[in-house]
């Protein structure tokens, strides 16, 4: 905590997400930033000499009412010039001023743009190795449409936080120049002309306030179109099998809409600027024009004490004209970028400075497993917002080489043991030990390493059989990934496929079955030859042949590794060594199949429920199925 008023770093951070995001991510091609604004800032300078030597040229050469006096040139330089001269000398002036210009904004890009696309590159592998550092409990509240979002439309958006940097040195340059060469000529005149673009920035202002909230619902409706055309498409095939193509339609109308109004609000802020601003600084180039004249016709007016010529009225006329193109593209422009690029950087930096990043320490050891002993120690865990504790007072020692069964009616926490042991979440209360080392004192990384882990329902890349069962091990040759599929009873349906091992799988893997995707996932598991394995439901979306086929291979998938089976299936861990039975997130029965039958209570419930003998369960099983089921109505 810090001393003003307990407020953290990370709140600081999320309050001030842009000064975070460029002391961060800038900072270190600020070289490449500097020199590139430099030079643009220089670049600024032959921009106006133009204007400035139309001036000087109209009085010292078509009226010849003054001397051709160029300001901070020598006179005598110019003096000694015939007509032709200073005209051929005016000329070479203006074309080297383009020149010069032109070179000045070649490097001023190329070096601006460089450092940036490097910025926005390590703010995107940043954010997106936060995001997948941040607690599962984390995406168990958001759709991922919303995090692609932010980590596609709203980095990306970080652009604009350049881009305006960019323009807004363009454009306060171009004025401050302008001005500067306006008090060289009549500092008196130059005072009344910056009265125009000062009170063009104070409405400016106005305008950046009112938008800045607007474009903070733009971004969360971005977000939220996002997920729902990602929800809408990934569940495609359930979509068209319900006949609710109306509905999903209806829903992402809906949340178009709701991102047409907030754009359309923003927008109509800027239309109305934009009209404003076009008043100002016609008004104020019809003031200057007016004040002008009248100056050059019949000397200074009022107060005013300075001469003024026609020339440099006309020199001023083409400053004041231009002065209208920055100061509203300063909020047209900058103030739009700006805005719009503090919203997302406000999205960014929530997810880098989220306190649901799972608390690492850089200096935890790495994991030591020698033999694959796993231990809970009483241990309790509830997730965010969950009225009862998933996992309660769970207390067992699993022993190296174990082929454990993990079974229980759905909900009773078989899933919630295993995420535990991952460390997808950390346990409210107690402690889990791989050989005796506490999983939260260990480098994170290094824990999973040794761990083989295949989910319920599995998740396949796009690419090929090979590239999916290797992505454990990529290193992996082909006889190294065929071992694997054998062990998983997938070598046969894979041999059968049009490339066999490169045939691609489609996204998510859709071109195969469900049974074909969890077996090419048991293989991911097998060939990374963990010292622990898990299989989660491993035989939840497999035919009664090919459960059959992975059962027979339990031994060989266990090998002498510690092994864990979340059954549904009580059939899959019949042979297990030891069987954990879950019941409401306690672990109430322990022992091998024939134990646990000769015990008669849960699991012999269970076992009967499966194998057909419902009219023998229990009087009390039978009483929480009922009440399971009014609670579900």
């Amino acid at each position: 905590m810090s001393g003003d008023g307990g407020v953290t770093q990370r709140e600081r951070d999320v309050g001030n997400p842009l000064g975070y995001l460029v002391e961060r991510y800038a900072r270190p091609h600020a070289g490449r930033f500097v020199l590139g604004l430099g030079a643009l800032t220089l670049a600024r300078i032959p921009q106006r000499i133009p204007a400035l030597m139309i001036g000087v040229a109209l009085d010292g050469l078509l009226f010849a009412s003054e001397p051709y006096a160029i300001p901070l040139v020598p006179q005598s330089f110019t003096s000694t010039m015939t007509t032709t001269e200073q005209l051929w000398f005016t000329v070479v002036v203006l074309g080297l001023a383009v020149v010069a210009e032109s070179g000045l904004d070649w490097l001023a890009q190329l070096l601006y743009d460089r450092a940036t696309l490097d910025t926005l590159h390590d703010v995107r592998t940043t954010t997106y190795e936060a995001v997948v550092g941040l607690e599962m409990g984390y995406f168990d509240d958001r759709q991922s449409g919303e995090i692609m979002s932010v980590l596609n439309n709203d980095v990306a958006n970080m652009e604009d936080l350049a881009t305006g940097t960019y323009n807004g040195v363009t454009y306060v340059t171009e004025l401050v120049v302008a001005l500067a060469f306006m008090a060289l000529l009549n500092w008196q005149l130059a005072i009344v002309v910056a009265l125009t673009p000062l009170a063009l920035g104070i409405t400016s202002r106005l305008y950046a306030n009112l938008l800045e909230p607007r474009y903070d619902i733009v971004r969360e409706s971005v977000g939220s179109v996002n997920a729902r055309l990602e929800d809408a498409i990934d569940g495609i095939s359930t979509v068209k099998a319900f006949t609710r193509e109306d509905e999903e339609r209806a829903r992402v109308e809906d949340a178009s809409a709701a991102y047409k109004e907030s754009k359309w609000s923003a927008i109509r802020l800027r239309i109305g600027y934009d009209f404003t601003t076009w008043l100002l600084g016609r008004a104020g180039e019809r003031g200057l024009f007016l004040l002008g004249g009248y100056w050059v016709l019949f000397g200074p007016p009022a107060f005013f004490t300075t001469t003024l010529t026609a020339g440099t009225l006309v020199t001023f006329l083409m400053y004041a004209r231009s002065f209208l193109h920055p100061v509203r593209n300063l909020a047209v422009r900058v103030i739009d970028n700006y805005e719009n690029a503090l919203a997302s950087g406000k999205r960014v930096v929530a997810v880098l400075a989220s306190p649901a990043v799972a608390e690492e320490d850089d200096d935890a050891p790495a994991i030591e497993v020698t033999e694959g002993r796993v231990e809970y120690d009483d241990v309790s865990f509830a997730y965010d917002g969950a009225d009862e504790p998933a996992i309660r007072d769970v207390h067992c020692t699993v022993e190296p080489g174990e082929l454990v069964g993990i079974v229980g009616s759905t909900g009773a926490g078989k899933s919630t043991l295993i995420k535990l042991l991952f460390r997808f979440y950390d346990p409210d209360e107690g402690t889990i030990r791989v050989d005796g080392q506490d999983v939260a004192d260990v480098d994170l990384r290094s824990l999973r390493d040794h761990v083989g882990y295949v989910s319920q329902d599995p998740f396949l890349f796009y690419g090929t059989v090979r590239e999916n069962v290797a992505y454990a091990r990529p290193a992996a040759d082909h006889e190294e990934v065929v071992a694997a599929a054998k062990l998983a009873g997938a070598h046969e349906f894979v041999s059968d496929l049009p490339a066999g091992y490169d045939t691609t799988v489609g996204e998510r893997g859709v071109k195969l079955s469900g049974g074909q995707r969890q077996r090419i996932a048991v293989a991911r598991a097998i060939l990374r030859d963990p010292e622990i394995l898990v299989l989660d439901e491993a035989t939840s979306h497999v035919d009664n042949e090919t459960e059959l086929q992975i059962q027979q291979s339990l031994g060989a998938l266990a090998g002498d590794r510690t092994t864990f089976v979340i059954a549904h299936r009580l059939s899959t861990v019949r042979d297990a060594d030891r069987i954990l039975v879950m019941d409401e997130g306690e672990l109430v029965e322990d022992g091998g199949h024939d134990e646990l039958l000769d015990a008669d209570g849960l699991y012999a419930d269970l076992w009967r429920v499966q194998v057909g003998d419902v009219g023998s369960v229990s009087d009390e099983f039978v009483d929480r199925a009922v009440d399971r089921e009014e609670v579900a109505r």
